[in-house]
């Protein structure tokens, strides 16, 4: 009797352990599944792109990196002149159509950036006042550009004219001694057009000799007569 009952306490504690295994083991594999599933929801999900980063795929058009840091001199009536250099300290200018303050640049003054480092400058289509003397004591300017569009000037090899291009207005005073060739269209070069031009090279005339007679050259422009000269026909 006490055989049998013994066998029965061992058969209810084997059955107990049993049990216990059973159960730890599907804890443990229902723990795994649950980790698991964390992971695969971290691997698999995605977040939608930003609406910056949706915007780099495909073509962006780039508007002009306008010059920072120019002088302005107000109009009060919601146009302005560009008066210097100021804080600007680059090499290459590109005038901006308007100034900080919201005011259309409609002019250049007189030795607005004189002593200054300047190698080249773009006025914009905005500006409709400016002369040679806008670009007095410029001494490293050796290019000028004018956007396209501006109704009162406009630009040939680097050297500024009216806008239909029949006068010659200003050649920047660093012009180098490389080729310089003059408008097809030229019939007049104004006043101090050429003044400290000392380092002009050869100067191309597209005309004939005969039309190059006919066109009228104001003061001050004794470098353009010390430079060398040839005729395209």
């Amino acid at each position: 009797m006490k055989t049998w009952k013994m066998l029965l306490c061992l058969l209810l504690l084997c059955g107990i352990i049993c049990g216990c295994a059973v159960v730890g083991a599907e804890a443990q594999t229902a723990e795994e599944d649950e980790v698991e599933g964390e992971k695969g929801g971290e691997g698999t999900s995605s977040l939608p792109p930003s609406s910056d980063e949706q915007s780099t795929e495909g073509s962006v058009t780039l508007s002009p990196t306008y010059s920072e840091g120019l002088a302005f001199r107000s109009n009060g009536d919601g146009t302005c002149a560009v008066s210097g250099v100021g804080s600007c300290t680059s090499t290459c200018i590109l005038i901006p159509p308007k100034s900080p303050a919201g005011d259309t640049v409609i002019e250049v003054l007189p030795y607005a950036f004189s002593g200054s480092i300047v190698g080249a400058i773009e006025i914009p289509t905005t500006v409709k006042v400016l002369s040679a003397a806008s670009f007095s004591g410029c001494t490293r300017l050796r290019v000028l550009r004018v956007a396209a569009g501006n109704e009162h000037f406009s630009e040939y090899d680097g050297v500024l004219y009216s806008a239909d291009g029949c006068t010659l207005l200003y050649c920047p005073q660093g012009r180098g001694s490389g080729e310089l060739r003059l408008h097809t269209a030229l019939r007049r070069i104004a006043a101090g057009a050429f003044a400290n031009c000392t380092g002009l090279g050869t100067v191309v005339y597209q005309g004939s000799t005969a039309a190059w007679h006919g066109v009228i050259v104001g003061d001050d422009n004794d470098a353009l007569y010390a430079a060398g000269f040839r005729f395209a026909t």
